[in-house]
């Protein structure tokens, strides 16, 4: 009967327990730190991943916005900081200001909103740009006198 009480309070103590949801994804590397599912458009952010993988088979880890990556082909393992999917926007020209997170992936200071680009060298921090954005999610990234093509806009996804 004391095991019983015990149990019952430590379920009213602790009501949840985080359990990580587990994926079994294909994935393949497209800058530094940063991974895209096979044939989804979803975008794996990593911290200090250094594992060059192409179709690579991996499971995906996660509990809400961050998680792990293990590779199972390479044996690698990465800590995944953050899942983003496709973020809708109307299309138009934007001012915005922009920090870079990593090679080709810029987010939009304050909103959420992560740019992926293609060949972008800016080290933007605090940068003014005007994103340019099309209907189908693509358009062009004004930044310190150059262009760079947005291949889509992206959000966190929680898992």
């Amino acid at each position: 009967m004391k095991t019983l009480r015990l149990l019952l309070l430590l379920v009213l103590i602790f009501p949840f327990i985080a359990e990580a949801d587990n994926y079994e994804v294909s994935v393949t590397r497209k800058g530094s730190n940063l991974y895209k599912i096979d044939g989804k458009n979803i975008y794996v952010h990593t911290r200090y991943c250094y594992s060059y993988v192409y179709s690579e088979n991996a499971f995906l880890k996660m509990n809400g916005y961050s998680g792990e990556i293990i590779f199972l082909d390479s044996g690698g393992k990465c800590d995944v900081k953050a899942v983003y999917g496709p973020s809708e926007q109307k299309p138009g020209k934007y001012t915005v200001t922009i920090n870079r997170e990593n090679d080709d992936w810029y987010e939009i200071w304050g909103k959420g909103i992560y740019i992926k680009t293609s060949g972008c060298l800016s080290l933007a921090l605090g940068q003014e740009a005007v994103l340019s954005i099309t209907a189908g999610g693509y358009g062009t990234l004004y930044v310190e006198g150059n262009q760079c093509m947005v291949e889509g806009l992206y959000s966190k996804m929680k898992l």
